[in-house]
């Protein structure tokens, strides 16, 4: 109770403490059609002084923030009359609705060409699925809840709130999917920040890359990539939410934002905590018995700070600090554990600049510095083992090193991991003219790890870990080229990676030995190129082919020195891939949307790279080769002005086609078998209803929404006989939520139960997720 004692103390301080606002006021509004009165999407919205505008979102609002003055706005969009209007900017927040008047051809029901910003995101030449904010709001749940939902992606979870959890892109998963925030690659610090520790409401959209990683990112990702896009806010504005879930889960984010003299100061503190105590049934080898999982509490807690400048040099200079504290209880499924428990602390600052026409017109520059010392922590020192009762079942200690064994393994362990984190991207994009655009990109990165076991050393009589170091390189450079009428769009793109590794090892077979000095160097190439072309303002069709590479990373290549072998001559996985898609996007002038998608994809993964065991220790190996097969179908429509229907279904075939076993001349007796532990077959569907002022009053919107999801049965080993019990069972869950508004969207109220019939889900290697749970949620935002 502490942390939630100084999360409030913390996020109080800084409402009293904070400056008062300078002269800048937010305009903000909403446009609609004078006849229907419904909502316009992408009126232009001007400020005729300053030349500085925006458009409108699908439900009709904008903000723009200007000094204190008077001025012209002009509002203007195809079939509607434009309408100019005089605003007198002297406090902090003006409101300036406007209603336009159509056009005689508006009444033929004309296109709106005017697109979102995710709108024209999707219709890249890559192949993406966009997740809106819109599609964010009343949900209690988490990101990964939200990216289940989306064709061709799938979470892997092995519990409740804070567990583990890996996005899976079209059956590829784990490091071979880049996570970013914001374009900031964060793969390597999953110990310290997962998907789900984004709140949701922080989120402008979400964008999940297929087939290719654009190279403005960097990092070493192959297949796809989550790039989550946090809001902009203005230069007032205050967000806090709680939530309180089943299982005694609490959330609470809160964040905060003020403007003096032309700087912006902003803090963001989160609080999580759960229990975790749902009912699970162990594995029928272990007894297929219903039991309670009652040591898997988690607790994190983050304090994030930004000072944005637009004074200095450079458009926009931010600063921002952060400091994440984690503590995690290991639940046993297997087995009853019952003490083991990780720490995971990170401490980091983060500098982004940006400057357009860097040197020359055109040229804009993105500079970023990001440092982070973290460490990380496990216990496993118990003297007993436990049975699902709670009582003792063996006495693990050591009578020979006087030592107790621990609850995991053969050893006990008290890990203490620090590291040092420096990376530094610099990206150049320059709008050659309308037709044609080049971006450069560099990502730098030096990681140091100083690993320590003191009570495994003592127990095995000799040095386990040494310090490592890592240098990492990838420079991307990408070519877009666009015809003057926008019909045909080209992008390829291609990447160099650099990776130097650092470290000491034991000999595995004289263990009083040192060999020293090891330093693994690699480097390699990716390449890719996607094409776009419209058919008609709604129909486009698109293709994309990669060949890229991931390197491997430093677990991989170093093991651990002791327990996990050296693997210095693992090979970069390599991929080539193939989409070819097909976009149906209508929206007529009452709003009213029809959206179709379908993907075809084929994919060839060479030197997979697995984790092998071994009779006296284990390594990562150099699989073979994987053939992946598949098709996504997407479709969305609003139905009618209160009514939104949605869903879509993918099929993976992800095979085995190597034609030998891994280091050896045997026939692979799996050859042409599907791929273990995968979904191969999956779909979601949902609606939703939303009216405003359903209950009466003003200023009032409500939403109920509903989806449900379906996996097909799968094996988590592979399939040698037709009666294997290594099987996930079939799956299909419902979900359903509520949420009202107040007060023109300042005060929200969420509901939401998740698996609303209690059906038994399982995942990877049949790790039980919970059954029928509940969420409440409430919102305060202040602009």
């Amino acid at each position: 109770m502490q942390l939630k004692k100084r999360l409030f103390i913390f996020t109080l301080s800084f409402l009293i403490l904070t400056p008062e606002i300078t002269a800048q006021t937010l305009i903000t509004g909403k446009v609609s059609d004078e006849i229907t009165n419904n909502p316009l999407l992408g009126v232009s919205v001007i400020i005729k002084e300053l030349q500085k505008g925006t458009i409108t979102d699908s439900e009709g609002k904008y903000s723009i923030t200007v000094p204190y003055d008077n001025y012209t706005v002009l509002f203007s969009s195809i079939s509607y009359k434009p309408l100019k209007k005089q605003i007198n900017c002297n406090k902090n927040k003006v409101l300036l609705n406007a209603k336009l008047q159509p056009t005689s051809i508006q009444m033929k029901e004309v296109v709106v060409t005017a697109k979102s910003v995710a709108r024209e995101i999707r219709e890249q030449a890559m192949p993406i699925s966009v997740i809106t904010m819109k599609d964010l709001q009343g949900t209690v749940s988490d990101v990964s809840d939200v990216l289940s939902k989306t064709s061709g992606v799938t979470i892997r979870e092995s519990g409740g709130t804070g567990s583990s959890s890996r996005i899976s892109v079209r059956g590829l998963e784990g490091k071979r999917i880049g996570f970013f925030l914001d374009g900031i690659p964060l793969n390597d610090n999953k110990d310290f920040l997962d998907i789900n520790d984004v709140p949701v409401d922080l989120i402008e959209r979400i964008e999940i890359y297929k087939g290719i990683v654009p190279a403005k990112f960097g990092g070493s990702a192959i297949g796809g990539a989550v790039n989550i896009v946090l809001k902009e806010y203005p230069p007032t504005y205050m967000d806090a939410s709680y939530s309180i879930q089943s299982f005694n889960t609490h959330k609470t984010s809160a964040i905060v934002k003020r403007n003096k003299n032309g700087i912006e100061g902003g803090l963001a503190a989160i609080y999580t905590y759960s229990d975790n105590n749902f009912l699970m049934k162990t594995p029928k080898e272990f007894g297929d018995r219903t039991v309670i999982r009652d040591h898997d509490k988690f607790e994190k807690i983050t304090f994030g700070g930004s000072i944005i400048s637009e004074n200095w040099w450079f458009d926009e200079m931010d600063f921002e600090p952060a400091i994440i504290y984690t503590e995690k209880e290991i639940q046993g499924i297997e087995y009853n554990i019952q003490h083991a428990k990780s720490y995971s602390n990170a401490y980091l600052i983060a500098n982004h600049n940006k400057k357009g026409d860097f040197l020359i017109d055109g040229l804009d520059l993105d500079f970023d510095n990001n440092y982070a010392y973290t460490t990380y922590r496990f216990h496993d020192k118990s003297m007993f083992t436990y049975n699902w009762d709670g009582t003792i079942k063996d006495t693990v200690f050591n009578e020979l090193i006087g030592l107790p064994q621990g609850e995991i393994g053969d050893f006990a362990n008290d890990t203490y991991i620090q590291k040092h984190n420096f990376y530094q991207k610099t990206n150049l994009n320059y709008v050659i003219n309308n037709k044609n655009s080049v971006n450069l990109n560099s990502l730098y990165r030096y990681v140091k790890g100083i690993p320590e076991d003191k009570y495994k050393d003592k127990a095995l009589g000799y040095k386990t870990n040494y310090n490592s170091t890592m240098n990492s390189w990838i420079l991307g450079l990408s070519y877009e080229f666009n015809s003057s009428n926008q019909k045909f769009a080209n992008m390829l793109n291609g990447k160099y990676y650099y990776y130097l590794m650092k470290t000491k090892l034991v000999d595995v077979i004289d263990i009083n030995r040192i060999l020293g000095d090891v330093e693994v160097n690699k480097s390699d190439f990716g390449v890719s190129n996607a094409i776009r072309y419209r058919f008609t303002p709604e129909f486009l069709v698109k293709a994309s082919l990669s060949y890229d590479v991931r390197l491997p990373t430093d677990e991989e290549l170093l093991g651990d020195g002791f327990l996990i072998i050296p693997s210095a001559n693992l090979d970069p996985e390599r991929i080539t891939s193939f989409n070819l898609g097909f976009i149906y996007d209508f929206t007529n002038v009452r709003l009213k949307r029809f959206q179709f998608e379908i993907n075809g994809f084929y994919m060839v993964m060479q030197d997979m790279i697995r984790f092998t065991g071994g009779a006296l220790q284990s390594m990562y190996r150099n699989f073979g080769e994987m053939r992946t097969l598949g098709a996504e179908i997407e479709v969305k429509a609003d139905v009618t002005n209160w009514l939104y229907l949605w869903g879509n279904a993918t099929y993976q075939d992800l095979r085995d086609i190597r034609k030998y076993e891994a280091g050896s001349s045997a026939p692979n007796p799996t050859k042409g078998d599907r791929m273990p532990n995968i979904p191969y077959l999956f779909a979601n569907a949902g609606f939703e209803i939303h009216k405003q002022n359903l209950f009466g009053g003003s200023g009032q919107n409500t939403r109920l929404f509903s989806d449900c999801s379906f996996v097909e049965e799968y094996f988590y080993d592979f399939e040698q006989s037709v009666h294997q019990e290594k099987r996930i069972p079939r799956a299909l869950t419902f979900n359903a939520g509520l949420e009202h508004s107040f007060n023109n969207q300042n005060m929200f109220i969420s509901f939401q139960a998740n698996n609303i019939t209690d059906a038994r889900v399982l995942t990877e290697f049949n790790r039980p997720l919970p059954g029928r749970h509940f969420g409440m949620k409430v919102r305060y935002v202040l602009k």
